[in-house]
This record gives C-alpha cells, sequence and structure tokens, in this order.
C-alpha cells in the first residue's frame, strides 16, 4: 500500500511540475521606447502584438517579440530597431521591454532625372539619350510623427508630371482605418501605340504632346489586425489623346475624338507576413486586387474588369541557402482591352526574367517565378566614420548570389501574327548578384537565358519576389 502511494505522489507531482510549466507567464510591466525623436509613440505601440500589462505565455513570448519586431521594422520609418528585455525587479515573473530605434531621414527634396521606358534596359535598346524627363520631387515621410506621407511631384523634360497627394494611416483613435487622397496631371511626348513582334512601337511627335491626363483619386482603406489591409481606389481620369494616333490605332479613337473620360474603382486585400517588405527571406505575402474601368457615367468611355492574384513565399534553407517562389495570375472575362489601358507581362513586376525587352499584352496571364538564394555576405552593420548622423552614418548591407528560373503562360488573347509570344509558355533561367542596403535599395545584376535561346544582362532596382 506505501508503495502505490509513493508512486501516486511521484505521478502527481510530475503532473503538477509539468501542468505549472505549461503554464507558467510573464508580465509585460513596462514599454519603454528610445530613439524616437519625431515619431510618436502611438504608432510604435500599435505595432506590438501586446500592451503594458499583458501576460504572456513563456512559450510565447519569443514569437509575440519576434512577431513585433518584424511589425515595427516594416513600418519603414526606421533604419534600425532592436529589441531588448529586461528583468522587473519589483515583481515576480515581470519584464520590460526596451525597444530602441534609429529613426530614418523623413524629409526628400532631390533632382528627379528618370528614362522613358519600361526597364532600363528597354530604354537602353532605344539608344535615344533624349528620352529623359527632369524636375524636382519631394517625400516628407512621417510627418507630424503620425506617419502621414506627403508627395509632391515636378517634373519636366520628355515626360511631365504634376502631382500632390496626402496619406492619413490612421484617421481614428483605434488606428484601424486610413486614408489617402491626391491628383496630377501628366503630358507625354510619346506613347506606346501598339504592340509588334512582341516589343512596344511608339508614337513621336516632336511639336505636341502625344497624351494629356488628368486625374484625381480617393483611397480609404483599413487594417485589420497587423498584418492585413484592405484598400478601395476611386479615380476620375481626363486623358486626350494627339489626334495621329487615331490613324495607327482605332484604341484611341471614338465617335467624338481622342478624348476618354472615364471613372474607376480598384478593391485591394493584402495580408503580409514578410520578415522584411524590401528584401524578404522568411515568410509569406498575399495579395488580391480587383479593377473596374468604366462605369457608363461618360459616353465613350472604356469598359474593362480584371482580377489580380499574387502570391509569395519565402522560406530559409539551411545556413546561408534560401528559397524565394512567386505566383502572379491576371484574370479577366474580355480577351482585349483598349491598348492604352492593356499591361500584361513585361511591365513593372510582372516579367519573366530574360524577357525584359519583349511584353506580351495579355489579360489572362500565369507567372511563376522562383530563385535559390546563397547569402555570399550576411546583413552586417557598419559605421561610416565620417558621418555623425546616425540616420545616414549607420548602414547595413548584405550580398546575396542568386539562381532563378522563371516561366509564364498567356491564354484568351486575339490572334496577332506579328506576336510570336502570345498564347504560349515562355521560359527564362539565369544567375544574379543582389546587393541590399539600408533605405530599402536593392540592386540586381543578372545574366539569363530565354527559351529562344536570347542571352542578355540585366540591371534591376527592386527585389525580384
Amino acid at each position: 500500500m506505501k508503495q502505490l502511494l509513493s508512486l501516486f505522489l511521484i505521478i502527481f507531482s510530475f503532473g503538477l511540475y509539468a501542468q505549472q510549466d505549461t503554464t507558467s507567464y510573464v508580465i509585460v510591466s513596462d514599454i519603454i521606447i528610445n530613439g524616437n525623436n519625431v515619431t510618436k509613440d502611438a504608432i510604435i505601440f500599435r505595432e506590438l502584438t501586446f500592451e503594458i500589462g499583458d501576460t504572456i505565455p513563456a512559450h510565447r513570448l519569443e514569437e509575440e517579440l519576434r512577431v513585433s519586431h518584424e511589425n515595427v521594422q516594416n513600418t519603414t520609418l526606421f533604419n534600425f530597431v532592436t529589441f531588448e528585455l529586461q528583468e522587473d525587479k519589483s515583481q515576480s515573473n515581470a519584464v520590460i521591454l526596451n525597444v530602441d530605434v534609429v529613426e530614418r531621414w523623413y524629409i526628400w527634396v532631390f533632382p528627379y532625372v528618370a528614362y522613358s521606358d519600361r526597364n532600363l534596359n528597354a530604354w537602353y535598346e532605344a539608344d535615344d539619350i533624349r528620352r529623359f524627363s527632369y524636375g524636382v520631387e519631394m517625400k516628407y515621410r512621417n510627418f507630424l510623427g503620425l506617419k502621414h506621407n506627403i508627395d509632391f511631384t515636378f517634373i519636366s523634360g520628355y515626360n511631365q508630371n504634376y502631382g500632390l497627394s496626402y496619406d492619413i494611416p490612421y484617421m481614428t483613435g483605434k488606428q484601424l482605418f486610413g486614408f489617402k487622397f491626391g491628383g496630377g496631371y501628366k503630358r507625354d511626348k510619346e506613347v506606346p501605340y501598339i504592340t509588334e513582334n512582341n516589343k512596344i512601337a511608339y508614337f513621336n511627335d516632336d511639336d505636341k504632346f502625344a497624351k494629356q491626363s488628368a486625374f484625381v483619386f480617393v483611397e480609404p482603406y483599413c487594417r485589420l489586425g497587423h498584418r492585413n489591409k484592405f484598400f478601395v481606389n476611386f479615380s476620375y481620369n481626363n486623358t486626350l489623346f494627339h489626334e495621329g494616333l487615331s490613324s495607327l490605332n482605332s484604341d484611341f479613337a471614338n465617335a467624338k475624338g481622342t478624348r476618354f473620360q472615364y471613372f474607376a474603382l480598384m478593391a485591394t486585400y493584402k495580408n503580409d507576413f514578410r520578415d522584411e517588405q524590401n528584401y524578404p527571406l522568411n515568410g509569406h505575402y498575399f495579395e488580391l486586387l480587383m479593377e473596374k474601368v468604366g462605369f457608363g457615367a461618360f459616353e465613350f468611355s472604356p469598359d474593362v474588369f480584371y482580377a489580380k492574384i499574387t502570391t509569395d513565399l519565402y522560406r530559409p534553407i539551411k545556413g546561408r541557402w534560401y528559397w524565394a517562389s512567386n505566383l502572379t495570375m491576371k484574370m479577366s472575362p474580355d480577351a482585349d482591352a483598349p491598348y492604352f489601358l492593356n499591361q500584361g507581362l513585361g511591365y513593372k513586376n510582372d516579367y519573366v526574367r530574360a524577357y525584359e525587352l519583349y511584353v506580351i499584352d495579355a489579360m489572362n496571364f500565369a507567372l511563376v517565378k522562383n530563385n535559390l538564394k546563397y547569402a555570399i555576405l550576411n546583413p552586417v552593420t557598419r559605421y561610416i566614420p565620417f558621418v555623425k548622423n546616425e540616420r545616414f552614418g549607420k548602414i547595413h548591407f548584405a550580398l546575396y548570389a542568386n539562381l532563378f528560373f522563371d516561366c509564364a503562360y498567356s491564354w484568351k488573347m486575339t490572334v496577332n501574327q506579328s506576336s510570336f509570344l502570345d498564347n504560349k509558355f515562355i521560359f527564362g533561367t539565369g544567375v544574379g548578384i543582389d546587393f541590399v542596403t539600408y533605405y530599402d535599395k536593392v540592386l540586381r545584376l543578372e545574366y539569363g537565358v530565354n527559351d529562344m535561346g536570347e542571352t542578355g544582362f540585366f540591371v534591376h532596382f527592386v527585389a525580384p519576389i
């Protein structure tokens, strides 16, 4: 009987110990923020998954700190963010969180010089140094220390752009709703008017602008939790094309001339679990975008609808090795859209690498990108001796080698005898070097080959995926 009683007490003791271990907790007694000379504390507190006085299970503490650190870093308000816990000796099981930040420089007024093509490689192929736009661009980030953003553009030269926008991320005390609005006026000396042999042909009149457009927009949005956002963008556009375009492509004219007015409504949902926004190595991202152009408010306005899905996956493999994949799909019930509204493969970040010099005007396509990366130099922090301001003098940088393989397929396109890449499967592969540094700067140098056997050296300034 004594042996049974002893065994019962041992089992009971182990059970009690296990129960105590799984229910151990930590109290966040205080959160101290340092280094935010401009940014209000409330902006940083909004990114934390816990508050002062919260009780966190011990086994969850590390994950809560990791997610909170990523949230603060991804505000893009700070070059560096450091979390440090210290014991609060005034009470048991209590800790104090110290959040140290190095703020970025928020006011940028700088000369603007840009090429007038889809990417640097297409501009170089055009071999026309006149195709430059220049002017002044002002960006005021974190205005009032409340993460408000002001953008002012005054650009002249080949293509002209004058605009202003204001973004207020938090309109309520609970920091759930935001609002952005703006407008502008653009004049382009040259516009694409047709795609031949999957390359863009441009219209240019030395005496007159090929395109003039005015636009205004409002964009209310809400933030659900920490990693989910929903945007609704409502815009008005008034565009006048050069009369000479109508004889080259009927899409640029209607029964009343070459002016088009239309409203557009775009809804976007974003789910962002990336560790870093500008060059992620771990996490995932999902975006669903739907846009309707034209509501019949104006006679002869375009009528286009499409949906677009983007999903990214980032995974560390082992040691210095990383993997990244992207899937992008654009779908529309329409086979065609007016040429000036149809941007398929080859625009922005929707392209197969080694096909940078080509476009595919598809309203329906699927694109897959894959990257195997090796960290030649893991992220390191250094100080520039002669720069005393920590916003510029303290820098971080990293260097990655990568092997890539991309492929895409387009469908439901109207047959164009001169376009040999439409409605078919294409792919490209190659190697590259990515240099990543602070202020979200990325320099990519890549050498690739496509399935037609063409090779090329390409330069980009954003992450591939």
